[in-house]
């Protein structure tokens, strides 16, 4: 069976190294960016199975934009799976994780997980979108 393909896109390294090392012990072949720009390059000529995006990277809204441009694609990587993290949570004082699937919706991606991430958060949420 060939590995299905995951991109994870996060300017922190130990978010890309924590995300290799859960998912490759499940037999996922997983692909690191640390920005959306190198990403988007990427998906020019890739389909991955799923993506992993943070929602703050360089830019405060660059998670966001670079899961808009995903969707804006006129193909069938518009319709790549997305898992959205952030480190903002209500801990800090801030909720902005979709409380629906509606929400969800209208943020464009499939899933939504806090920082810190655990394996088994991590995990499930792949499987639960990987097609």
């Amino acid at each position: 069976m060939e590995n299905k393909i995951i991109m994870v896109v996060d300017d922190d390294i130990d978010v890309q190294d924590f995300c290799k090392i859960v998912l490759e012990r499940e037999d996922y072949r997983v692909i690191t960016f640390s920005n959306s720009e190198s990403a988007l390059e990427f998906l020019e000529t890739n389909t991955p199975s799923v993506i992993i995006t943070d929602l703050m990277m360089g830019g405060i809204d660059e998670g966001i934009q670079f899961v808009n441009k995903v969707r804006n694609f006129n193909n069938e990587k518009a319709e790549i799976p997305i898992v959205m993290i952030t480190g903002i949570n209500s801990k800090l004082g801030y909720d902005i994780s979709p409380r629906s699937e509606e929400e969800k919706k209208q943020m464009k991606i499939n899933e939504f997980i806090s920082k810190p991430l655990s394996p088994k958060q991590l995990i499930a949420a792949i499987k639960k979108v990987i097609r």
